[in-house]
């Protein structure tokens, strides 16, 4: 670690922690994370990581002053990161870090302690090569909290009047997912609805004249019933959901619909304009060789608003 400023972490009180590359890209993730903060009354821990080979060279120094020289620079991005989070906060609610190493491992790392991991979606900082590109789908994908990807409006947050969206199924991972909207809509006091994204047989469903010659003539009507039980089969689940939901937050407002679309493309369409959307990771395990659900990574590639991904 070349620097850090801040306080230590209350015991009982998990740190929101945010990538902050520098860069315009990275604002937005950082001023939604400081909001959050404030709104949950938890510290924050702002984390610069820089990589020496994305760092162009800096005159004629010699590599040790080089190295210096950069590890200096990105003491001051912490530091003006640090000083603009402090105005809404207050210093003692506001760690700094500058590290050199690569931006998601540090981040999944610090995941590990953390209530929440924010990050932006996109662009590369003055030091920083990686964050917060690829890096947002790596960190959501492996993080051991959940991960919030920011994207359009750093303003946009749960309330009255900005609902929580949250993608379900009938994967445990959705239920996950379900759990934390519901924990988060009933602190913010916003209005909670679940989406259910059912796709019948997407070549029979898109293509129909070729059901007859894949089933055979009962096709046309086997399939207008099965589409209809599909149909009454979702909404049911989806009620059993909302009582789940209910049950553990009576003063919620619950809301649900089931669409016919690609699930990641239905989340991301009905969550535009909500103060969060809520879904659950896929991952399969595995740091290497894991990656996000298509969904989730659909989800975060098309939404407009913030973006929390649930292990």
């Amino acid at each position: 670690m070349s620097g850090e400023t801040g306080s230590t972490e209350s015991p009982d009180s998990r740190r929101i922690v945010v990538g902050y590359s520098g860069m315009d890209g990275s604002e937005p993730a950082l001023d939604w994370a400081v909001e959050t903060a404030l709104r949950e009354d938890r510290p924050l821990t702002i984390l610069h990581c820089y990589d020496l080979a994305h760092v162009p060279v800096l005159g004629p120094a010699p590599p040790d002053q080089q190295s210096e020289l950069i590890a200096d620079a990105a003491d001051e991005v912490v530091a003006g990161a640090v000083e603009r989070a402090a105005l809404v906060l207050g210093r003692a609610k506001v760690t700094g870090s500058s590290i050199l190493g690569g931006a998601a491992g540090e981040l999944v790392t610090a995941s590990e302690t953390a209530h929440l991991v924010v990050t932006g979606s996109h662009g590369r900082g003055r030091l920083l090569g990686g964050l917060l590109g690829s890096t947002s789908y790596t960190v959501t994908a492996h993080a051991r909290c959940p991960a919030v990807v920011v994207r359009g409006e750093a303003s946009l947050h749960p309330d009255a009047e900005h609902r929580v969206v949250v993608g379900v199924d009938d994967s445990e991972a959705a239920l996950h997912a379900l759990d934390r909207a519901g924990e988060v809509a009933a602190r913010a006091g916003a209005p909670l609805h679940l989406v259910r994204a059912i796709h019948p047989s997407v070549d029979l469903h898109t293509q129909p004249e070729l059901g007859p010659m894949v089933y055979g003539e009962a096709y046309a009507i086997d399939h207008a019933r099965f589409a209809d039980e599909l149909r009454g089969y979702a909404a049911d689940a989806t009620a059993e959901l909302v009582e789940r939901v209910t049950r553990a937050h009576p003063t919620l407002v619950v809301t649900f619909e089931v669409v016919e679309d690609s699930p990641g493309l239905a989340i991301a369409r009905v969550g535009a304009g909500a103060g969060l959307v809520v879904v659950g990771s896929r991952g399969r395990g595995g740091f290497a060789g894991m990656l996000l659900g298509s969904v989730s990574h659909t989800v975060i590639h098309h939404a407009t608003s913030p973006v929390m991904v649930v292990r």
